[in-house]
């Protein structure tokens, strides 16, 4: 009878304690994901609409050169779509970067043509 009182008590203990909810704590840390840094910004949406801008648009994208790493950006300047893809963009009279909005962890460099034809584009009028 002892035998059977102990063993139900470690069996009651080890049920106790299986059943227990554990507690994750997790502290908000001051810095972002890049994923999150982009997608919860509010860029400027470029709408192409023209052939021309398209054009102009799309041969960047295709001549851009990917740049190795994983990368933290601010927040970008504008956002723009070419068919499917939506792009984000940071421009700057000397130069160009892009990223595509679903690889957040890459960049691709304009090439200096492009930075010129995009940078008058979007600071025109």
């Amino acid at each position: 009878m002892k035998k059977l009182c102990v063993l139900i008590i470690i069996v009651g203990l080890i049920l106790v304690g299986c059943s227990q909810k554990q507690e994750n704590k997790i502290s908000a840390s001051p810095i972002e994901t890049s994923s999150e840094t982009v997608t919860s910004t509010k860029a400027i949406t470029i709408e192409l609409k023209e052939t021309e801008e398209i054009d102009l648009f799309t041969k960047a994208v295709n001549d851009s050169i990917k740049e190795p790493g994983i990368v933290n950006m601010t927040n970008p300047q504008y956002q723009f779509t070419i068919g499917k893809e939506s792009y984000l963009l940071w421009i700057a009279e000397d130069s160009g970067t892009i990223m595509n909005t679903k690889d957040t962890h890459t960049i691709y460099s304009l090439p200096s043509s492009a930075v010129v034809e995009i940078y008058e584009f979007v600071n025109k009028g």
